[in-house]
């Protein structure tokens, strides 16, 4: 006789849908299906069905099983079957997402917080690595972030050689909810699970006694089993004469023939349900090893997992509550010695033991942790539940009230459209407690603070100074989220009570709230002096590292990078802070680095670089519905078609960054520059002019990027004198690098028109020497200078305009290219001459004058052919290479022929020969 039957019985539909849904994973057409069913309906046997199927098609298979006392649980098990295999995914694979999915293990420490739809997208990446099938089990008892992370995948399996299966019980919960809003938008399908017909029953029965049953026991089973396949196995697991009335009789009866120690041993099993830890079970009893194996080979468990969630349901159900109770408190005092971690299950445990004090401190602890690691809505979920127990203990609610306020403005995250709804609605709920509590002024005090702080999440401004209003003492967190609030008004009569609040929690407050602090003190100088605000940031990184405060240090490394970025148009520190993000899966600042790379890369004129790193951040950006993130993506594309002087490949960018919510500036600034290149200065005047209406905040709050070019077409074309010049010179924008490059520019034309030629040429090697390793900067001034220089007679005018010509010919802007050899016709200068090969030659040869072939003579002397050797290749005599070795020395102003090599290696990308 089989305990269970060898095949599966009266699932030929639902195994041809399985089956079809892994043929569609397999030609890239992923998607999900739900199993529903009540308890014994057979989900998980045909989910195992299923595994065998897609494991003999070459999928590999990722399994977890949800768990209510253990967040996250099912997706983690997943995850960490994946690492499991021999083959298991790699940095090259996941990039960032790697550390994301390594901190979600049960072990992992604390560190930067992941924002639940980076850890979706993180399981994604994973799934979609290899054609792959998850299973994940008893999804309805999964938390809402897990619940959260499928509704993810979801959504994004439609083109991934991905199957979802998850098993459920119809009941009307989050779970039921997912699968039938699933199935409503054909993202999945659903396969709900009746019982078995009379004639399979028979089929089943038969299977497992390897014999027909007799008509009457199968009239009983029939009767009793009402078609559940695991109740007919347990049903014909007994005496045949005698079929036991329900299925925890005959599970019962099983379990009683094995004897006292292993019953007891089976009750201390069944207290942490289906899935039991092991070596908790096996401490509480010396000789569990061996009594497992009885057990196994009744049929009751598999490893450390009864056969059924119903098998270990009706041991449970004939213990006496003391019993339970009993057994609960040892099975939680081992589980804490064994498994400090895992709160929620000890919370559970001192639940059961009817030990409320303890059971609310693990709900504390696991609250705290779950917030520490960004899960904040399972936070919540957590510290909620421990409010429902604590029976009105001062003590556990005082805790309880403490921990949900430190997690209340990170809850504000966690559903960012909703402006901070659902943790004002926590807030509130928490004043009513306190008031029911008669609570003291300080418990309301700390409340009222988190709630302040998540006005200032949510950019309600307002709200949180009212919620401060009443606060009595001050302390440094108060002083911080003050700061923080007056200076999100934007109003500059507020900024100086901003600043000493900042810098009195600086100097009072924990290592966290001074790095908020000077956060803070970063925003409120950076616009009137930079080098201070990048004091303020060395300051606020060496805290976080000297205390182990990772995502503050990411966001200090950011902050230093920006800044520089204003300073010197480096992109040094943006790239460490780049690396830095990537090492640690920190993946919102990496997007956020990385627009800041492709900003940088527009103003330095590689655009190449800039589209690749816009491309990159767009993309990761869109994929997780940041959109303010995705608009300033789009806004680097508008940037460089502009500079290309592209008006269809412009506006189709503008077009689509407003879709994204880009702001006016943007739109304007970006239509402007496009009319520069397009020749057309009366249209960039206009969109300038539209720029300057548009800006709205106080100019010292923020960095404009409009005023520079603006007020040098300005003074270029005689509407602007020096009162505009020295206004602009003489502002915070004087300390960006682009900027002072501009007004360089801008100065050197005013001092020409004025007749000061001797004050005008220094300003215009500022300018050049400002602009050096620059874009639109340079050629937009040698541009607008270079007719203004030959009118006054000031400056290098001609060399001016033949290297903006050379440098709009190359990157196809062909109005300014022509506008300005027109210049140059006009002032009678010979015209250049280009071979049909000349683009070839990299930009900085081709000023030097070096020509298309000894640029062939170039590339073989750095591969280090001797001249005979190079005459040879290029079908040139030996003494027409030397003079063209010597033009070529002279021309990049080097002494010998192996610093010619040094020289030019880079230049042209060549390297040594072996």
């Amino acid at each position: 006789m089989q305990f269970q039957s060898p095949v599966l019985v009266g699932r030929s539909e639902e195994i041809s849908a399985l089956r079809a849904a892994v043929a569609r994973a397999e030609q890239r057409r992923g998607g999900a299906m739900f199993l529903v069913g009540e308890p014994g309906i057979g989900k998980s046997r045909l989910a195992s069905e299923l595994v065998g199927h897609a494991s003999q098609r070459g999928f590999r298979v990722l399994r977890g099983r949800a768990s209510r006392a253990v967040p996250l649980r099912a997706l983690c098990e997943a995850v960490l079957s994946a690492f499991r295999k021999v083959a298991a995914p790699d940095e090259k694979q996941l990039g960032a997402y790697l550390p994301v999915l390594l901190r979600m293990t049960p072990d992992a420490p604390a560190g930067v917080p992941d924002p639940a739809v980076v850890r979706a997208e993180a399981v994604l990446r994973l799934l979609t690595a290899e054609k792959t099938v998850v299973v994940l089990e008893d999804l309805h008892e999964a938390d809402g972030e897990t619940l959260a992370v499928v509704d993810y995948l979801l959504d994004n399996l439609a083109d991934e050689p991905v199957l979802l299966l998850a098993t459920l019980r119809p009941h009307p919960d989050g779970a039921q909810r997912l699968a039938d809003s699933a199935a409503a938008r054909r993202v999945a399908g659903v396969l709900r699970l009746n019982g078995l017909r009379d004639t399979e029953v028979a089929e089943l029965a038969c299977h497992c006694l390897g014999k027909p049953v007799p008509a009457d026991v199968l009239t009983e089973l029939v009767r009793i089993s009402d078609g559940v396949p695991f109740v007919v196995e347990e049903l014909i697991n007994g005496d045949l004469r005698a079929v036991p009335p329900t299925v925890a009789a005959a599970t019962l009866q099983r379990v009683d023939a094995l004897g006292p120690e292993c019953i007891a041993l089976l009750e201390a099993a069944a207290i942490f349900g289906q899935t039991f830890p092991l070596d908790v079970v096996v401490a509480q009893c010396p000789d569990a090893l061996r009594l497992l194996q009885d057990a196994e080979r009744a049929q009751l468990v598999h490893g450390h997992k009864f056969r059924h969630a119903l098998t270990a349901d009706a041991i449970r159900g004939r213990m006496t509550p003391t019993a339970r109770a009993a057994l609960a408190r040892t099975a939680a005092e081992t589980t804490e010695a064994l498994r400090p971690n895992e709160l929620e299950l000890i919370a559970e445990l001192w639940e059961e033991a009817g030990d409320t004090r303890k059971a609310v401190g693990s709900l504390v602890q696991a609250g705290r942790h779950a917030a520490a690691l960004g899960r904040f809505g399972t936070a919540v979920e957590l510290l909620e539940r421990g409010q429902a127990l604590h029976n009105g203990d001062p003590d556990l609610a005082a805790d309880l009230l403490d921990a949900l306020a430190a997690v209340l403005p990170l809850a504000a995250v966690v559903v960012p459209a909703d402006n901070g709804a659902r943790a004002f609605a926590l807030g509130e709920r928490l004043q009513q407690a306190l008031t029911a509590a008669h609570a003291t002024g300080e418990r309301r005090a700390v409340v009222r603070l988190a709630q302040a702080r998540v006005a200032a999440v949510a950019g309600q401004w307002e709200r949180g100074l009212d919620l401060l209003e009443t606060a009595k003492e001050t302390c440094a967190a108060v002083d911080v989220v003050k700061a923080t609030l007056l200076l999100g008004l934007n109003q500059l009569d507020l900024l100086p009570k901003a600043r000493a609040l900042a810098e009195r929690a600086a100097a009072t407050g924990t290592p966290e709230i001074v790095c908020e602090a000077l956060e803070v003190l970063t925003r409120c100088t950076r616009g009137q002096d930079l080098a201070e605000a990048r004091q303020h940031i060395q300051r606020w990184l060496q805290v976080a590292e000297q205390h182990g405060l990772a995502a503050w240090r990411l966001r200090a490394l950011l902050e230093l990078g920006i800044t520089d970025k204003y300073l010197t148009v480096g992109v040094d520190t943006l790239l460490a802070a780049r690396r830095a993000a990537l090492d640690t899966g920190a993946i919102v600042i990496l997007i956020a680095t990385d627009l800041h790379l492709g900003g940088t890369c527009l103003v330095r004129g590689e655009y190449s670089e800039a589209a690749r790193y816009g491309a990159s951040a767009g993309e990761a950006a869109e994929k997780l519905g940041l959109h303010a993130l995705k608009s300033l993506a789009v806004a680097i594309e508008a940037g460089i078609a502009s500079m290309h002087g592209d008006r269809k490949a412009t506006d189709r960018a503008l077009a689509r960054l407003r879709d994204h919510g880009g702001s006016e500036e943007i739109w304007s600034y970006s239509s402007a520059v496009c009319a520069l290149m397009e020749e057309r200065y009366d249209r960039a005047l206009a969109e300038f002019d539209e720029v300057e209406k548009a800006v709205t905040e106080p100019r010292i709050l923020r960095g404009t990027f409009y005023q520079g070019p603006r007020l040098l077409v300005r003074v270029a074309h005689g509407l602007a004198d020096w009162p505009e010049h020295d206004r602009l010179a003489e502002s915070h924008l004087a300390q960006v690098r682009m900027h002072r490059t501009y007004f360089a520019w801008s100065r050197a034309i005013l001092l020409g028109r004025d007749g000061r030629t001797a004050e005008a040429d220094r300003a215009a090697r500022e300018a050049l020497e400002l602009s050096t390793g620059l874009g639109l900067p340079r050629y937009l001034g040698l541009r607008l200078a270079g007719p203004r220089a030959l009118a006054d007679g000031w400056g290098e005018p001609l060399e001016w305009l033949r290297e903006a010509e050379e440098h709009f010919h190359q990157h196809d802007v062909p109005a300014v290219a022509s506008a300005c050899r027109a210049v140059l016709r006009e002032a009678g200068a010979p015209r250049q001459r280009r071979r049909r090969d000349h683009d070839t030659v990299p930009a900085e040869l081709r000023k030097a004058g070096v020509t298309v072939r000894e640029y062939e003579v170039l590339r073989l002397v750095v591969e280090r052919f001797g001249n005979a050797e190079i005459a040879e290749r290029l079908f040139l005599s030996p003494r027409t290479v030397e003079r063209h070795v010597a033009s070529l020395k002279a021309r990049t102003g080097q002494t010998s022929r192996a610093a010619l090599i040094t020289h030019a290696r880079p230049l042209i990308g060549g390297s040594p020969r072996m």
